[in-house]
Parts: structure tokens; C-alpha cells; sequence
């Protein structure tokens, strides 16, 4: 067995960084801590992403994993509200789920996030 100790970050994906930076921190409040040439770190409480620039393909759409964001039934529905008035591409959804309602969406760079909610 394999012990962490820590958590340091999960990679993104970006084609076009500026774009990336500005989804994340615009629609779901990271904080830029660190901007170089080809890459990027947001982070969200204990949530670090590193945007890392990619060249545009096939092969970079609908990326697995799937980042999952929780949230509460009144933010999801401003945040469906923001997408719709943002033209941010959906992917599927909303759609309801055994315990709440979801939909997955697509950030800039192509990568797959769920926005869903617990009731």
C-alpha cells in the first residue's frame, strides 16, 4: 500500500488557459494562486487544480474523470441560470437523480463537470 500524505492537485486539462482561468474563477469562485506560460493553479477551499495547456483534438473531448461539484438547491439554480445566459455548453441534463438533480456541463478546455445538488 501506497500512504499519502496529502492531497497536491488534480491536472485540467486546458487549450486555451486564459479561457480556462477565467471559467473557474468566474463561475465557481477559485482563486488564481499561480499563472505561468503554459499552465495554471486555481484553487477552492481544499480543491487544487492545475490547468495545464493541451493542443485542441478529438482526443481531449469528454475527458474522464468527471469533476463533481456539490452544491445547495438555491445555488444550482442560479448556476443553471448562469449557464444558460453564459452559452456554456451541456453536455446532458439537468436531470433528476435518486437524490437530488444534476447536469453535466463542458468547461473551456473540453473537460466534463457535474453540477449537482442533495435533497
Amino acid at each position: 500500500m501506497i500512504i499519502i500524505e496529502s492531497f497536491q492537485h488534480v491536472n485540467v486539462p486546458a487549450v486555451d488557459i486564459d479561457k480556462s482561468i477565467e471559467f473557474y474563477t468566474m463561475f465557481f469562485d477559485f482563486e488564481l494562486t499561480l499563472k505561468e506560460e503554459n499552465s495554471a493553479i486555481v484553487s477552492f477551499d481544499n480543491l487544487t487544480l492545475k490547468l495545464q495547456q493541451v493542443e485542441k483534438s478529438e482526443e481531449n473531448e469528454n475527458k474522464v474523470p468527471l469533476l463533481s461539484f456539490i452544491m445547495d438547491v438555491d445555488d444550482f439554480t442560479e448556476a443553471l441560470q448562469d449557464i444558460e445566459e453564459n452559452a456554456i455548453p451541456i453536455v446532458a441534463g439537468p436531470s433528476e437523480t435518486s437524490k437530488g438533480e444534476n447536469i453535466i456541463l463542458k468547461d473551456p478546455g473540453g473537460n466534463l463537470l457535474e453540477l449537482y445538488y442533495e435533497e
